[in-house]
């Protein structure tokens, strides 16, 4: 029996999840579709899926069709929850992308898109939602086709639209498949006003079909024409090395068209073998990939998500990669190198467990109980180790300042958060030292609120956001000395140190440059480090606000010492009064931190973008096309984009996404700085 993985991805609202009810129903593995809008959904079956009605994790599906088992990831369709998908495409040997039948394209689409080619991931496209009332197939087809190079070639085209939309054509076979009643689709004549339109496309079907395989690219020339079998081998042979992307068109929850698109699945596909051979002869196969699992036995799989079950515990929730794993069974985790045993196995259907004996190579289960395993780690037998690279997940774009209601409670929280963590890898959690902040980061304002939620809902802990504070710097404009001396007299032996430090600033770097440059023994060698010592002890409070001091060239080049009095207590305290006296001489500065921005908008938005982030004191680097969309590069202060997850939202419709990383920092200039010291010593008096 072959084995297929597919992954289902989509923009936010596409119907992909409704999609997967019906391709479980159809296949006989749920005994009727639950609905997303109701809340019975098998898929979208947590407590926030359902009251958001849309997916937040990878959730599983397994059943057979025409004798091949399958195993199916629903994935979330909004960016606040894309490294779940991220995680999900890295397992699955293809992917079924649903689009809406209905105008409007999103942003979610390209970018989802561009995370198939850079796996080179064979794909179906399903346009979704022919029944509703603007639903256009023709108009959608065109438009993916303009954004992804016209690859696209249907496979099924509808039969009638919005209301009348009741079954499809099958291009490939020159039927059709009238779905007046769903449960019993049937085998129909092409109507006649479909008939020209269906040979238009299967025209196109055999040029791509033919152009894949030199046997078939022969028969073609000679006869211009090629049978459905044919067809289907060609096609097959452009689709796994994505020279074409099938179509089909559906109407998920009317359970219309549902039966081609899980015959294009096991006939276009992928299986688990012929992918395993496919990622072995590429360079994108992960280091350390297993031979082809028919001629290794040997057990190897990575883990894709973890899940915490209020009754099995901790979930490991893998992909077999090779060979086979028994219930009780010892395997190697060689990423933490260390042993692990599971004494059960699951399957899951959605938030369903069915217990296993065995899970073999290609199949999708769940290993409760495993110790030392996380997220992106490699299971594998004892003696055959492989290591499979890790999984790299997007960066968290937006950061908020967690605040507790009550007293007492930040253990509690920060073993709920790591909790949390474990399950979701695009979700960071740390206290800042600096500002005493604690710094919960995510993919945007959902995806944070949602943490809101699960720790009322499951920890009984009440939080809430406020704007974290931006961690500035200080550094010196020009160079300087002064003289730091420390005596002490107190009746015994007293206390003395005395040196002279010469300062200069230090460009592009964040850190001290500490020069010894002491001659003639004015100031003992075994006090230098205690100078140094109370150098760094000065820089972690600033003068200009008491914020840490960076990129600063310290030397010490004078002093003198007491035979009885000197200590390194003594020179430690000498060094940091110096370093504060030259420092105030030395046209100290505040400085903030600078992050670069990726923002991917559509060309509608991107003036409005621009004079945004000119607002924000920001600079535009440089902008490129990606498909329709414009890539916006620019640098901007963090503390005017600690919002600008929620502010982009807004402002695009909710269409646009952005990356960001820290870059530098700059000097503030003085009208802000003057606020900032302003506010600063405000709060330390209060």
């Amino acid at each position: 029996m072959a084995n297929y993985a597919i992954g289902l991805i989509a923009h936010g609202g596409a119907g992909k999840s409704s999609l997967a009810e019906s391709m479980l129903y159809r296949a006989g593995a749920i005994e009727k579709p639950g609905s997303v809008d109701a809340g019975t959904s098998v898929m979208d079956w947590e407590t926030d899926e359902k009251e958001r009605k849309s997916s937040v994790s990878a959730d599983l599906g397994f059943f057979e069709w025409n004798g091949s088992q399958v195993d199916i990831v629903d994935t979330p369709g909004s960016m606040n929850f894309i490294g779940a998908t991220v995680a999900a495409l890295r397992v699955v040997d293809g992917v079924i992308m649903v689009a809406s039948a209905e105008p409007g394209l999103q942003s979610q689409t390209e970018v989802l898109w561009d995370y198939l080619e850079a796996d080179s991931l064979p794909r179906l496209m399903v346009i979704n939602k022919m029944d509703r009332e603007q639903a256009n197939f023709r108009s959608r087809l065109d438009n993916l086709n303009e954004l992804f190079g016209s690859r696209l070639v249907p496979i099924t085209i509808p039969m009638g639209q919005a209301e009348s939309f009741k079954g499809v054509v099958d291009v490939m076979e020159m039927c059709a498949y009238d779905y007046s009643d769903p449960d019993k689709p049937q085998r129909i004549d092409i109507p006649a006003d479909l008939q020209e339109e269906a040979e238009e496309f299967r025209a196109k079907l055999m040029e791509g079909a033919a152009e894949g395989d030199d046997e078939l690219l022969e028969k073609y020339l000679e006869t211009e024409s090629l049978d459905a079998d044919e067809i289907r081998r060609g096609l097959r042979e452009a689709t796994h090395a994505g020279k074409m992307v099938p179509v089909l068109c559906a109407s998920a929850t009317g359970n219309i068209g549902t039966s081609q698109i899980l015959d294009a699945l096991v006939n276009l596909l992928p299986d688990t073998l012929t992918r395993t051979e496919a990622r072995r002869e590429t360079d994108s196969a992960p280091e350390g990939y297993v031979p082809d699992s028919r001629e290794n036995s040997e057990f190897s799989a990575q883990v894709f998500k973890t899940k915490i079950d209020h009754y099995a515990g901790k979930l490991s929730i893998v992909r077999v990669r090779s060979g086979e794993v028994k219930a009780g069974e010892d395997v190697f985790n060689t990423t933490t190198d260390n042993s692990e045993r599971s004494a059960h196995l699951f399957k899951l259907m959605g938030k369903e467990q069915k217990e296993v004996k065995v899970l073999a190579t290609g199949e999708l289960g769940a290993l409760p109980k495993l110790s030392h395993t996380s997220t992106g780690d490699t299971l594998s037998s004892a003696k055959n180790k492989v290591e499979f690279a890790p999984i790299q997940f997007p960066d968290p774009v937006l950061t908020q300042a967690l605040k507790l209601s009550g007293k007492g409670e930040e253990e509690k929280l920060a073993t709920a958060l790591h909790r949390m963590m474990d399950e979701d890898a695009t979700l960071k959690f740390r206290h800042s030292t600096e500002t005493t902040d604690m710094l919960v980061s995510g993919m945007g304002q959902i995806h944070l609120d949602m943490v809101l939620g699960r720790l009322k809902r499951e920890f009984n802990i009440t939080a809430s956001y406020d704007v974290p504070q931006v961690p500035y710097r200080e550094t010196i404009r020009s160079g300087s000395k002064a003289q730091g001396k420390y005596k002490k007299q107190s009746g015994g032996r007293g206390q003395y140190g005395d040196c002279w430090l010469a300062l200069k600033p230090l460009r592009g770097e964040d850190s001290l440059v500490f020069n010894n440059a002491i001659v003639g023994g004015a100031i003992p060698r075994q006090y230098i480090p205690a100078v140094e010592k109370g150098i760094v002890e000065a820089m972690h409070k600033g003068i200009v606000a008491g914020y840490p001091v960076i990129g600063i060239d310290v030397t010490v080049y004078d002093g003198s010492f007491h035979d009885v009095d000197s200590s390194e207590m003594a020179f430690k305290v000498a060094g940091s009064m110096a370093f504060k006296k030259a420092m105030e001489e030395a046209r100290p500065v505040l400085l903030e931190p600078i992050m670069e921005l990726e923002i991917t908008v559509n060309p509608d938005y991107t003036g409005d973008v621009m004079g945004d982030i000119n607002s924000r004191r920001g600079k535009v680097l440089g902008m490129d096309s990606r498909g329709r969309n414009q890539v916006v590069r620019a640098e901007v202060p963090m503390g005017e984009s600690l919002s600008y997850a929620i502010d982009l939202r807004a402002m695009t419709s909710g269409q646009g996404i952005f990356s960001q990383k820290f870059v530098r920092y700059d000097e503030v200039p003085a009208q802000i700085s003057d606020k900032i010291v302003q506010t600063r010593q405000k709060a330390a008096s209060e």
